[in-house]
């Protein structure tokens, strides 16, 4: 079990590591990082390249969280997402499916990893 665990943070570990919004098919972007402030309407992430992009979020955005289903109140700042999202109308994208990840570990100076 605990080699699952460690493939699944690898893999994880590496996508955060290869881009932050990345476009992928049928005109969903994948954005990925850092949360740093979210809204009921609303979630921004510091991407790994250390930009902040705002997803909105609706009724019809889904939640999970190891495979399970979550919500957006088990969300929290310094949680690390995969969000998949499309534009909307106005070219703002919104997101289809969060995927929660781990909270981002800080080093002992108090300093997020």
């Amino acid at each position: 079990m605990n080699t699952r665990k460690g493939i699944q943070a690898a893999i994880a570990t590496f996508a955060l590591i290869v881009g932050s919004v990345a476009f992928a098919h049928n005109g969903v972007e994948h954005v990925m990082g850092t949360v740093t402030a979210m809204t009921d309407a609303s979630i921004t992430v510091d991407t790994v390249k250390h930009t902040s992009v705002t997803v909105l979020i609706d009724a019809n955005t889904k939640f999970s969280k190891n495979d399970a289903q979550a919500s957006r109140t088990d969300l929290n700042p310094g949680d690390r997402v995969v969000i998949d999202a499309t534009p909307n109308a106005d070219k703002k994208l919104v997101g289809r499916t969060v995927k929660l990840g781990a909270t981002a570990k800080s080093d002992h100076s108090g300093h997020k990893k």
